[in-house]
C-alpha cells in the first residue's frame, strides 16, 4: 500500500509544479511579467483615477497659482493624457528629494514632474519616451560680473541647484561650492539676497522665475547640458507606460501638444 500511496502523491506534486509553471506570463520581449506589468493600467481604469506624483513647485512646468490652483505644461500635459485615458487625475504633490521614494512605495501611479532621463535613475525607475527636452542654465544677478563660463568659472564659487536634481551633480562636476535648497523659488530668493553668487536650474524656469518674480537676474552663457524629460514610472509597469506613450505620440501628431507648449514657453519645446 505505502508503495502506490507514495506514486500517487509524487504525481500530483508534479501536476501541480506543472500547472504553476504554465500559468506563468512572458513580456514581448521574453522577460517574465510580474502582476503589477498589466495589472496597474487595468486598477487605474477599474477606479476611473490615475494618481500622479508632482512637485508643484517648479514653475512653468508645475506650481500653485494665487488660489492654489495646480496649474503649469506639466499639469496641462497629464490632464490631456488622462483624458485620452478616459480617467481622471488626482495629484498628490510631494517634494522633490522624496518624489521617487513616493513613487517606489505605490502612493501614486507615475510622476509627471519634469524629470530628467538620467542613467542612474533608470537604475530605480522606468521612464516613458521623453515629453520635452530642455537644458540647464547659470543664472546671476545683473551687477556680477565674476562668471564669464559657467563652465570654467564657477569653481570654487557658492551655486544655489535644487536637491536632487542634475544640475546640482553638474555643479558639483564644474567644482562648484554647493548649496542645497527644497525649490529653485528659495534659489533665486538667496541668489536675490547674495547668499549665494550663482544659480543653475532649467532655462525656461528660470526665465518664467525672472519674469513672474521679478527679479534683478540674468542668463550667462550657454546651457551646461541639454536634457530630456520622461514621465517616470515603477519598473515593470510595460502596458501602463505603451498606453501613455501612445498619447504622447498622438498628442504631437494632432497638434495638441504643440499647443499646449506655445501656451507656456512660445515655442514647440519637444
Amino acid at each position: 500500500m505505502k508503495k502506490p500511496m507514495l506514486l500517487v502523491m509524487t504525481l500530483c506534486f508534479i501536476f501541480m509544479l506543472a500547472a504553476c509553471g504554465s500559468s506563468e506570463k512572458t513580456t514581448s520581449t521574453g522577460g517574465k511579467a510580474t502582476n503589477q506589468d498589466s495589472g496597474s493600467l487595468a486598477a487605474i481604469k477599474k477606479k476611473g483615477v490615475m494618481d500622479i506624483g508632482i512637485e508643484g513647485a517648479y514653475p512653468p512646468f508645475n506650481y500653485f497659482d494665487k488660489s492654489n490652483k495646480l496649474i503649469g505644461f506639466d499639469v496641462d500635459i497629464a490632464n490631456e493624457i488622462t483624458k485620452r485615458m478616459g480617467v481622471k487625475p488626482n495629484y498628490i504633490a510631494t517634494p522633490w528629494d522624496t518624489i521617487i521614494g513616493g513613487l517606489q512605495s505605490k502612493k501614486y501611479d507615475i510622476i509627471i514632474s519634469s524629470m530628467a532621463i538620467t542613467e542612474e535613475r533608470k537604475q530605480k525607475v522606468d521612464f516613458t519616451d521623453p515629453y520635452y527636452h530642455t537644458g540647464a542654465q547659470l543664472f546671476v544677478n545683473e551687477d556680477y560680473s565674476e562668471i564669464k563660463d559657467p563652465k570654467k568659472d564657477i569653481n570654487g564659487k557658492k551655486i544655489g541647484v535644487a536637491i536632487g536634481t542634475t544640475f546640482e551633480k553638474k555643479a558639483t562636476e564644474l567644482g562648484a561650492t554647493i548649496v542645497n535648497y527644497k525649490s529653485d523659488l528659495l534659489t533665486f530668493q538667496d541668489l536675490a539676497n547674495k547668499r549665494v553668487v550663482g544659480v543653475i536650474t532649467d532655462k525656461a524656469v528660470g526665465s518664467r522665475m525672472i519674469k513672474e518674480k521679478g527679479f534683478k537676474v540674468k542668463a550667462v552663457g550657454d546651457m551646461l547640458y541639454r536634457d530630456a524629460a520622461g514621465i517616470t514610472l515603477n519598473k515593470h509597469e510595460e502596458a501602463l507606460k505603451a498606453e501613455i506613450n501612445k498619447h504622447l505620440k498622438d498628442m504631437m501628431e494632432d497638434g495638441t501638444y504643440e499647443e499646449i507648449s506655445k501656451k507656456w514657453f512660445g515655442e514647440d519645446i519637444r
